[in-house]
């Protein structure tokens, strides 16, 4: 998001009405806003989404999208880091507005895994310099949906992942901190140079609603003041980054680690450096361990690709299951057959881009089969797009019959994701990924383990932990000795239930239950309607989080799930 201009600067103390500095003309008139147009004003200062705003209005989402467009024509401004700013000024610093908070009977106290990022500006900073930061970092905040809080003086936090956990917030946070500096730049260029920053992550226990989403209240953290006490540590123009960031950049296989220096075990970035930070998707690397049915199917349809006839391939599996593991390793197969092979990951929130791993380079998802050679004779060739559940529900079928028709042509096209209804599944395969046995995770752990000396009891009790799932494993093998939860596999687990939006309080009661309990059991523990409480559990069920068993009581269909809910709820 970069900065367009500079606002109007308001007059020095003891300028004439109709001068400015020097004898110059007075910067234009402040312009007037309607009294709709002030509430839009205050709630975006005050970090509000367009979907709170018309929730807090009583209007739909279009409208409050045509009223900011009306403001920044108002504002003449033309994103929302500059209305922010301008806002500001023209409102003499007043501070935003704290929205009403819900209730303590609406919220739930829980731990939530955030990334911190705190931002100062030199401490001679005037107070003006000091208003346009918190400006500035206000309006980052609203569109990346963090959560921003000023604090006195010169400085100011933002929390990513508070709203909705991500395993890009750490990287959203780089890049808002780069943002920030660019911005500073136009809008304080004195003393955006000193600008020194901290980033860290760690759990903030705040209040959240029932159905998702932070309810206002109840911020508390000791990331906040590692966040704080790194800034304070960093060089003046750099971020310092924390080791909990650090062990998030290798887990989720964030680019950009060679920008960092490290000094003294500090580890900072220049704050320009941090466009180094780029999302590669790629986890580390582990062993492939009880997939040999999957391998076996793959080389038959590679064999039969090297006839020249294509085929649409589906390889489906919930989270952690290993897609993108199997995926590089098919890509690895087809190379070594003599064939041509690409690979393309659907990036989340980047609307529907796909971007090459190996290249760096992105393309539209609706595109990237036409993009394709001819198929060289004799060999397999392979294109896999790795992460389908990504694409938004209205352009799948389009990349479906795209993928269709590369198959014509004579390519062998694999899409894996999660569940791809949407897209027709006649005359293809489709590869279905299932739990493994406790005796391949227990050698999956034991080869991520490496030489270290673990004894068989804590290897047994980490296979018992991931049920199954191979990503698990290795997620809860990287701290074998701790007894608690990788930071990585909180935001992996988190992100995945913030996105379904279920009960928050019947998932945490169904959690804490000593025994499997019976539907009529939780409405009664709940005390609530037996109609509200059977949708919430229909919906808990139909996206696969809880299952009842042959007595018809209820349980996480995985025990990780029901171990973090319980870990992270706090009443």
């Amino acid at each position: 998001m970069k900065a367009n201009r500079v606002p109007d600067q308001p007059p020095p103390a003891g300028a004439q009405p109709g001068t400015g500095n020097a004898g110059t003309p007075a910067a234009p008139a402040a312009p007037e806003l309607t009294p709709r147009q002030q509430q839009i004003l205050d709630l975006l200062r005050a970090g509000k989404v367009n979907k709170e705003i018309a929730k807090e209005l009583g209007i739909e989402i279009g409208t409050v999208k045509q009223h900011v467009v009306a403001l920044f024509k108002r504002l003449n401004v033309s994103n929302r880091t500059m209305a922010v700013s301008r806002g500001i000024e023209l409102l003499g610093g007043r501070p935003a507005p704290t929205p009403a908070p819900a209730t303590l009977a609406d919220g739930l106290l829980e731990r939530r895994p955030c990334v911190v990022l705190s931002l100062a500006l030199p401490e001679a900073a005037d107070d003006a310099s000091v208003r346009r930061l918190h400006g500035a970092l206000a309006a980052l905040a609203f569109d990346q949906e963090a959560v921003f809080l000023a604090r006195r003086g010169h400085a100011g936090d933002l929390i990513f992942g508070l709203h909705q956990a991500s395993e890009r917030d750490l990287l959203k946070a780089l890049h808002t901190a780069r943002q920030a500096f660019e911005d500073l730049h136009v809008m304080v260029p004195d003393w955006a140079d000193g600008m020194r920053g901290g980033v860290t992550a760690g759990l903030v226990v705040a209040s959240m609603l029932r159905s998702g989403g932070w309810s206002g209240e109840a911020i508390v953290s000791t990331a906040i003041a590692s966040a704080r006490e790194l800034q304070e540590q960093a060089p003046a123009g750099r971020v310092a980054i924390g080791g909990p960031a650090l062990d998030l950049l290798r887990s989720f296989g964030i680019r950009g680690e060679a920008a960092l220096s490290e000094n003294a075990g500090l580890h900072t970035a220049a704050f320009p450096a941090l466009t180094a930070f780029e999302w590669s998707g790629d986890r580390a690397i582990h062993p492939l361990v009880g997939r040999e049915g999957e391998v076996s199917s793959f080389r038959r349809i590679l064999n039969h690709a090297g006839s020249g006839q294509g085929k649409l391939v589906f390889l489906e599996g919930e989270t952690g299951m290993g897609k993108s593991r199997l995926c590089r390793e098919f890509l690895a197969m087809c190379r070594a057959d003599g064939g041509q092979a690409v690979l393309h990951r659907v990036q989340a929130d980047t609307n529907n881009l796909l971007r090459d791993p190996e290249s760096g380079a992105s393309s539209d998802a609706a595109r990237v089969f036409s993009a394709l050679p001819a198929p060289i004779p004799g060999k397999p060739s392979l294109a896999i797009v790795d992460d389908c559940h990504f694409l938004s529900r209205e352009v799948r079928p389009a990349v479906g019959a795209a993928a269709a028709k590369a198959v014509r042509a004579g390519w062998t096209v694999l899409l894996a994701g999660r569940h791809m209804p949407e897209l027709d599944h006649s005359n293809t395969e489709t590869i279905r990924l299932q739990r493994q046995s406790a005796r391949d995770i227990e050698s999956l752990v034991r080869q991520a383990l490496g030489p270290a000396e673990v004894p068989a009891k804590v290897i047994h009790q980490i296979a018992k932990d991931a049920a199954g799932v191979p990503l698990f494993a290795v997620e809860l093998a990287r701290q074998p000795d701790s007894g608690g939860i990788a930071m990585s596999l909180l935001v992996t687990i988190a992100s995945r239930l913030d996105g379904l939006r279920l009960d928050r309080k019947l998932l945490r009661t169904i959690a804490r239950s000593a025994q499997p309990p019976t539907p009529e059991e939780v409405t009664g523990m709940l005390g609530e309607n037996n109609e509200s409480v059977a949708q919430a559990l229909r919906r808990a069920m139909a996206t696969g989080v809880l299952q009842t068993d042959a007595g018809g009581r209820l349980a996480f269909a995985h025990p990780l799930v029901r171990k973090i809910i319980d870990h992270v709820s706090l009443e």
